[in-house]
Protein backbone atom coordinates (compact mmCIF):
# COMPACT_ATOMS: atom_id res chain seq x y z
CA UNK A 1 0.00 0.00 0.00
CA UNK A 2 1.35 3.41 -0.89
CA UNK A 3 2.14 5.77 1.98
CA UNK A 4 -0.27 8.37 0.60
CA UNK A 5 -3.12 5.88 0.56
CA UNK A 6 -2.24 4.76 4.09
CA UNK A 7 -2.32 8.34 5.33
CA UNK A 8 -5.68 8.88 3.64
CA UNK A 9 -7.08 5.87 5.50
CA UNK A 10 -5.57 7.09 8.77
CA UNK A 11 -7.04 10.57 8.30
CA UNK A 12 -10.45 9.06 7.47
CA UNK A 13 -10.36 7.08 10.71
CA UNK A 14 -9.23 10.15 12.64
CA UNK A 15 -12.10 12.19 11.22
CA UNK A 16 -14.47 9.44 12.25
CA UNK A 17 -13.32 9.96 15.81
CA UNK A 18 -13.77 13.70 15.38
CA UNK A 19 -17.35 13.25 14.18
CA UNK A 20 -18.26 10.87 17.01
CA UNK A 21 -16.57 13.12 19.57
CA UNK A 22 -14.37 10.32 20.88
CA UNK A 23 -11.54 12.45 22.25
CA UNK A 24 -9.42 12.39 25.38
CA UNK A 25 -9.44 15.75 27.14
CA UNK A 26 -5.99 16.58 28.51
CA UNK A 27 -5.23 20.15 29.52
CA UNK A 28 -1.65 21.36 29.70
CA UNK A 29 -1.26 23.43 32.91
CA UNK A 30 0.26 26.85 32.50
CA UNK A 31 -0.79 30.15 31.02
CA UNK A 32 -0.07 28.77 27.54
CA UNK A 33 2.18 26.33 25.72
CA UNK A 34 4.68 29.19 25.30
CA UNK A 35 5.70 28.32 28.89
CA UNK A 36 7.14 25.03 27.58
CA UNK A 37 10.22 24.30 25.49
CA UNK A 38 11.58 21.26 23.62
CA UNK A 39 15.30 21.98 24.08
CA UNK A 40 16.11 18.38 25.02
CA UNK A 41 17.47 19.17 28.51
CA UNK A 42 16.00 20.63 31.68
CA UNK A 43 17.50 21.48 35.08
CA UNK A 44 15.31 20.88 38.13
CA UNK A 45 15.70 20.97 41.90
CA UNK A 46 15.75 17.83 44.00
CA UNK A 47 12.46 17.32 45.84
CA UNK A 48 10.23 19.18 43.38
CA UNK A 49 7.61 18.06 40.86
CA UNK A 50 7.90 19.23 37.27
CA UNK A 51 5.40 18.97 34.36
CA UNK A 52 6.11 17.50 30.93
CA UNK A 53 4.10 16.91 27.79
CA UNK A 54 4.84 15.13 24.52
CA UNK A 55 3.59 16.62 21.27
CA UNK A 56 1.19 14.11 19.67
CA UNK A 57 1.67 12.86 16.10
CA UNK A 58 -0.08 15.36 13.87
CA UNK A 59 -1.44 12.66 11.52
CA UNK A 60 -3.27 10.86 14.30
CA UNK A 61 -4.27 13.97 16.27
CA UNK A 62 -4.97 16.70 13.70
CA UNK A 63 -7.22 18.68 16.07
CA UNK A 64 -4.91 18.62 19.09
CA UNK A 65 -4.91 21.89 21.03
CA UNK A 66 -2.56 21.83 24.02
CA UNK A 67 -3.79 25.14 25.44
CA UNK A 68 -7.45 24.10 25.32
CA UNK A 69 -6.71 20.53 26.39
CA UNK A 70 -8.65 19.02 23.50
CA UNK A 71 -8.11 16.92 20.39
CA UNK A 72 -6.29 13.80 21.57
CA UNK A 73 -7.70 10.88 19.60
CA UNK A 74 -9.05 8.20 21.94
CA UNK A 75 -7.10 4.98 22.43
CA UNK A 76 -3.60 6.42 22.12
CA UNK A 77 -1.26 6.20 25.11
CA UNK A 78 2.14 7.64 26.01
CA UNK A 79 4.60 5.40 27.80
CA UNK A 80 6.89 7.44 30.10
CA UNK A 81 9.98 5.69 31.49
CA UNK A 82 13.33 6.41 33.13
CA UNK A 83 16.01 3.71 33.21
CA UNK A 84 17.22 4.11 36.81
CA UNK A 85 13.71 3.83 38.21
CA UNK A 86 13.99 6.88 40.48
CA UNK A 87 11.55 9.16 38.70
CA UNK A 88 7.83 8.74 39.31
CA UNK A 89 5.38 9.79 36.62
CA UNK A 90 1.79 10.66 37.35
CA UNK A 91 -1.22 12.41 35.89
CA UNK A 92 -4.99 12.34 36.22
CA UNK A 93 -5.59 9.40 33.84
CA UNK A 94 -3.02 6.79 34.75
CA UNK A 95 -1.83 4.02 37.00
CA UNK A 96 1.52 5.28 38.23
CA UNK A 97 2.66 1.74 39.09
CA UNK A 98 2.34 0.14 35.66
CA UNK A 99 2.78 3.28 33.54
CA UNK A 100 -0.30 2.13 31.62
CA UNK A 101 -2.67 4.44 29.73
CA UNK A 102 -0.66 7.59 30.23
CA UNK A 103 -1.76 10.77 28.54
CA UNK A 104 0.74 12.89 26.69
CA UNK A 105 0.91 15.14 29.77
CA UNK A 106 2.54 13.98 33.02
CA UNK A 107 4.50 15.23 36.00
CA UNK A 108 7.81 13.81 37.22
CA UNK A 109 9.18 13.67 40.76
CA UNK A 110 11.57 11.64 42.91
CA UNK A 111 14.80 12.58 41.15
CA UNK A 112 17.97 13.01 43.22
CA UNK A 113 21.24 14.88 42.84
CA UNK A 114 23.19 11.67 43.50
CA UNK A 115 21.81 9.93 40.40
CA UNK A 116 21.74 12.95 38.09
CA UNK A 117 21.59 13.24 35.13
CA UNK A 118 18.55 11.19 34.11
CA UNK A 119 17.24 10.21 30.69
CA UNK A 120 13.45 10.30 30.40
CA UNK A 121 11.91 8.52 27.43
CA UNK A 122 8.34 8.78 26.10
CA UNK A 123 6.75 6.69 23.35
CA UNK A 124 3.42 7.34 21.67
CA UNK A 125 1.60 4.02 21.22
CA UNK A 126 -1.28 3.53 18.79
CA UNK A 127 -4.29 1.41 19.89
CA UNK A 128 -4.70 -2.21 18.80
CA UNK A 129 -7.17 -1.13 16.13
CA UNK A 130 -4.31 0.68 14.38
CA UNK A 131 -1.65 -1.96 14.92
CA UNK A 132 -0.36 -0.92 18.36
CA UNK A 133 2.51 0.79 16.53
CA UNK A 134 5.26 2.69 18.32
CA UNK A 135 8.81 3.87 17.74
CA UNK A 136 11.95 4.43 19.81
CA UNK A 137 10.39 7.50 21.37
CA UNK A 138 11.95 10.81 22.39
CA UNK A 139 14.49 11.43 25.16
CA UNK A 140 14.81 14.27 27.66
CA UNK A 141 17.95 14.81 29.76
CA UNK A 142 17.09 15.85 33.32
CA UNK A 143 19.87 17.53 35.33
CA UNK A 144 19.21 17.74 39.08
CA UNK A 145 20.63 20.32 41.51
CA UNK A 146 20.40 20.71 45.28
CA UNK A 147 18.34 23.33 47.07
CA UNK A 148 19.93 26.77 46.65
CA UNK A 149 21.48 28.65 49.52
CA UNK A 150 23.71 31.67 50.15
CA UNK A 151 26.38 32.71 52.61
CA UNK A 152 27.88 35.97 53.77
CA UNK A 153 31.59 36.47 53.17
CA UNK A 154 31.87 37.07 56.91
CA UNK A 155 29.56 36.66 59.88
CA UNK A 156 32.10 37.90 62.43
CA UNK A 157 30.71 40.83 64.40
CA UNK A 158 32.42 44.15 63.73
CA UNK A 159 32.93 47.05 66.14
CA UNK A 160 33.97 50.31 64.50
CA UNK A 161 33.98 54.03 65.10
CA UNK A 162 31.53 56.35 63.37
CA UNK A 163 32.13 56.52 59.61
CA UNK A 164 34.52 53.57 59.55
CA UNK A 165 32.20 50.70 58.61
CA UNK A 166 32.81 48.18 55.81
CA UNK A 167 32.50 49.18 52.17
CA UNK A 168 30.62 46.05 51.09
CA UNK A 169 28.61 43.11 52.41
CA UNK A 170 29.25 40.23 50.03
CA UNK A 171 26.87 37.30 49.51
CA UNK A 172 27.87 34.12 47.64
CA UNK A 173 25.31 31.67 46.22
CA UNK A 174 25.73 27.90 46.39
CA UNK A 175 23.97 24.88 44.88
CA UNK A 176 20.84 25.55 42.83
CA UNK A 177 21.20 26.50 39.20
CA UNK A 178 21.02 30.17 38.13
CA UNK A 179 19.09 33.46 38.43
CA UNK A 180 18.81 33.50 42.22
CA UNK A 181 16.37 35.65 44.16
CA UNK A 182 17.60 36.49 47.65
CA UNK A 183 15.55 37.89 50.51
CA UNK A 184 17.53 39.74 53.17
CA UNK A 185 17.00 42.43 55.77
CA UNK A 186 18.87 45.34 57.35
CA UNK A 187 17.96 46.50 60.84
CA UNK A 188 19.30 49.81 62.21
CA UNK A 189 18.90 50.33 65.97
CA UNK A 190 20.44 52.34 68.80
CA UNK A 191 21.51 51.01 72.19
CA UNK A 192 20.28 52.60 75.41
CA UNK A 193 23.86 52.52 76.76
CA UNK A 194 27.27 51.13 75.88
CA UNK A 195 26.74 47.37 75.75
CA UNK A 196 23.06 47.90 76.45
CA UNK A 197 19.77 46.88 74.79
CA UNK A 198 18.19 48.17 71.60
CA UNK A 199 15.79 50.99 72.35
CA UNK A 200 14.87 52.57 68.97
CA UNK A 201 14.78 51.45 65.32
CA UNK A 202 15.24 53.62 62.22
CA UNK A 203 14.61 53.82 58.47
CA UNK A 204 18.17 54.86 57.63
CA UNK A 205 21.53 55.85 59.07
CA UNK A 206 20.39 59.48 59.32
CA UNK A 207 17.95 58.57 62.09
CA UNK A 208 14.71 58.99 60.16
CA UNK A 209 11.52 57.14 61.11
CA UNK A 210 12.35 56.45 64.75
CA UNK A 211 10.17 53.72 66.25
CA UNK A 212 10.09 51.82 69.52
CA UNK A 213 9.30 48.48 67.82
CA UNK A 214 11.59 46.44 65.62
CA UNK A 215 11.52 47.22 61.87
CA UNK A 216 13.75 47.02 58.82
CA UNK A 217 14.98 49.85 56.65
CA UNK A 218 12.87 50.38 53.50
CA UNK A 219 15.86 49.80 51.19
CA UNK A 220 16.41 46.23 52.38
CA UNK A 221 15.01 43.41 50.30
CA UNK A 222 11.72 41.73 51.09
CA UNK A 223 9.61 39.02 49.46
CA UNK A 224 7.89 41.68 47.38
CA UNK A 225 11.24 43.02 46.14
CA UNK A 226 13.93 40.32 46.42
CA UNK A 227 17.47 40.99 45.29
CA UNK A 228 18.07 39.26 41.94
CA UNK A 229 21.47 37.60 41.50
CA UNK A 230 22.29 36.42 38.01
CA UNK A 231 24.77 33.81 36.95
CA UNK A 232 25.35 30.25 38.10
CA UNK A 233 26.10 28.88 41.57
CA UNK A 234 29.08 30.60 43.13
CA UNK A 235 27.99 34.04 41.94
CA UNK A 236 28.31 37.00 44.29
CA UNK A 237 26.38 40.15 45.09
CA UNK A 238 26.97 43.14 47.32
CA UNK A 239 23.99 43.96 49.55
CA UNK A 240 25.57 47.05 51.11
CA UNK A 241 22.97 49.85 51.28
CA UNK A 242 24.53 52.25 53.81
CA UNK A 243 26.45 55.24 52.49
CA UNK A 244 28.03 56.08 55.86
CA UNK A 245 27.93 54.13 59.07
CA UNK A 246 26.72 56.92 61.32
CA UNK A 247 25.93 57.16 65.01
CA UNK A 248 22.32 58.12 65.74
CA UNK A 249 21.49 60.36 68.74
CA UNK A 250 25.04 60.02 70.05
CA UNK A 251 24.35 56.39 71.00
CA UNK A 252 26.05 53.18 69.88
CA UNK A 253 24.22 52.20 66.67
CA UNK A 254 23.86 48.62 65.47
CA UNK A 255 23.48 47.67 61.79
CA UNK A 256 22.39 44.03 61.34
CA UNK A 257 22.38 42.37 57.91
CA UNK A 258 20.51 39.03 57.86
CA UNK A 259 20.02 36.60 54.97
CA UNK A 260 16.43 35.32 55.13
CA UNK A 261 15.68 33.02 52.19
CA UNK A 262 16.49 32.23 48.56
CA UNK A 263 15.29 30.47 45.43
CA UNK A 264 16.63 29.96 41.93
CA UNK A 265 15.33 29.14 38.46
CA UNK A 266 15.43 25.37 39.04
CA UNK A 267 13.43 25.63 42.26
CA UNK A 268 10.91 27.95 40.58
CA UNK A 269 10.32 25.24 37.95
CA UNK A 270 8.95 23.20 40.85
CA UNK A 271 6.35 25.93 41.50
CA UNK A 272 5.14 25.97 37.89
CA UNK A 273 1.88 24.09 38.44
CA UNK A 274 1.02 25.94 41.67
CA UNK A 275 1.47 29.39 40.16
CA UNK A 276 -0.05 28.36 36.83
CA UNK A 277 3.03 29.27 34.85
CA UNK A 278 3.07 32.91 36.04
CA UNK A 279 6.68 33.86 36.76
CA UNK A 280 6.05 37.59 37.21
CA UNK A 281 5.04 37.60 40.90
CA UNK A 282 8.09 36.83 43.08
CA UNK A 283 6.14 36.24 46.30
CA UNK A 284 4.19 33.37 44.67
CA UNK A 285 7.32 31.22 44.57
CA UNK A 286 8.72 28.99 47.30
CA UNK A 287 11.64 30.54 49.16
CA UNK A 288 14.08 28.37 51.14
CA UNK A 289 15.19 29.56 54.56
CA UNK A 290 18.83 30.50 55.18
CA UNK A 291 20.08 29.90 58.71
CA UNK A 292 22.98 31.45 60.60
CA UNK A 293 23.91 34.14 58.09
CA UNK A 294 23.98 37.43 59.99
CA UNK A 295 26.52 40.25 60.12
CA UNK A 296 26.34 42.66 63.06
CA UNK A 297 28.16 45.99 62.73
CA UNK A 298 28.23 48.13 65.87
CA UNK A 299 29.16 51.76 65.25
CA UNK A 300 30.41 53.51 68.36
CA UNK A 301 30.50 57.26 68.95
CA UNK A 302 33.98 58.65 69.34
CA UNK A 303 34.73 59.42 73.00
CA UNK A 304 34.25 63.07 73.86
CA UNK A 305 37.58 63.81 75.48
CA UNK A 306 37.34 66.12 78.49
CA UNK A 307 39.76 68.86 79.60
CA UNK A 308 43.07 68.06 81.26
CA UNK A 309 43.04 68.80 85.00
CA UNK A 310 46.18 69.97 86.71
CA UNK A 311 47.09 71.65 90.01
CA UNK A 312 45.22 74.90 90.18
CA UNK A 313 47.41 77.72 89.09
CA UNK A 314 46.63 79.77 92.22
CA UNK A 315 47.52 77.02 94.66
CA UNK A 316 50.20 77.93 97.20
CA UNK A 317 50.40 81.57 96.21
Amino acid sequence: MKKTNFLKIVMTLVMAFVITGAFAQTAVPGTSTTDYDAAGTVTVMEGTTVPLYALPDGNYHPSYDADAGTGLTAGFTWYWTEAQGDISFSNNNTDATTYDNFDNYTTMSGFTVANSPYTVNVKEIAPEAWGACTDAGENLTVNVVAQPTATLASTTAIDVCEGNGPTDVVVTTADGWQNYRLVWTLEIATLDAVGGSKDEYFDDEDGNGAAAGQKYVPESASESAPLAIGGAAGGTADIMTVADFLVINSKPTVYTYTLVSINDQASRFGDFITVDGDDTVPEDFTYYAIAGQELVITVNPAPNTGPIYHIINTWAQ
